[in-house]
């Protein structure tokens, strides 16, 4: 039987919540043309909307963890009396709302080296700055470019204009960049590591790097960042080449 578990008495009680919208409209009774009371009902709405997207983050959390610690999702649906595909219904997208940082912390990137967990950071950082709602490959792609990793050394062995591809990925801005709580790796995104650890597995590495991550966006051709390397050349097979050729020369070099 599970535990259970008290209230948490430091979670915020309606009046706090009240507090903190009187806060954010208190300029709604100055001769603003839409009624003080609808917004209100607005901001309202958004703070439910941001605890909402919280609590789901919070689950994701642990079952991002559970999963990292070896947990099947048949162990997860077991323990709560569900079936596997019950299980994986209930919990996927709550694993969706999680930041790079919650990933980092829950050991589900451990695989990742640390120049590759900080592009993960900065891609984090490129998708606020552009007003995005999640993090996208092309920010990672982004992020990786920030850095002389394998990955941009495969790059300019194809002799690829990596600052056309910057400027090209700067250039993508949301039209109206949304209030920001908090900026989840998005399910693409999250499919590129998956994408990324089986490149890295194929090459019979027990690691995953910048240079998995570039195999992995030539991998997924129908990915907006990809269809930028692929315009200027980068297939799959060259990019593997490419990569493989400068892994053999830093090895060459220690």
């Amino acid at each position: 039987m599970t535990a259970r578990i008290s209230r948490v008495p430091e979670l915020p009680d309606l009046s706090s919540l009240i507090a903190e919208l009187d806060a954010r409209t208190a300029d709604v009774d100055r001769g603003d043309s839409e009624p003080g009371d609808l917004r209100r009902l607005a901001a309202a709405e958004e703070i439910a909307d941001e605890l909402t997207a919280l609590g789901a983050r919070l689950v994701g959390y642990y079952v991002e963890q559970a999963r990292a610690r070896g947990n099947s999702w048949a162990d997860i649906g077991g323990h709560l009396g569900i079936s596997r595909q019950a299980a994986q219904q209930r919990y996927a997208p709550a694993r969706f709302q999680l930041t790079v940082g919650d990933l980092i912390a829950t050991g589900a990137l451990d695989r990742l080296t640390d120049r590759t967990r900080a592009a993960l950071v900065r891609a984090e950082q490129h998708a606020t700055r552009l007003g995005s709602g999640v993090v996208e490959p092309g920010h990672v792609l982004l992020a990786m470019l920030d850095d002389d990793t394998l990955a941009v050394q495969a790059l300019e062995r194809l002799e690829v204009d990596t600052a056309g591809i910057r400027n090209a990925l700067q250039g993508v801005q949301a039209a109206a960049p949304p209030r920001l709580v908090s900026t989840p790796l998005g399910t693409p995104a999250r499919r590129l590591l998956e994408t990324a650890l089986v490149q890295a597995l194929k090459l019979n590495h027990n690691y995953i790097g910048t240079e998995h991550l570039l195999l992995a966006l030539a991998h997924t051709p129908d990915d907006p960042a990809a269809r930028l390397l692929a315009d200027r050349g980068v297939t799959y097979d060259r990019a593997r080449e490419a990569v493989q050729a400068v892994i053999d020369e830093y090895l060459r070099r220690r």
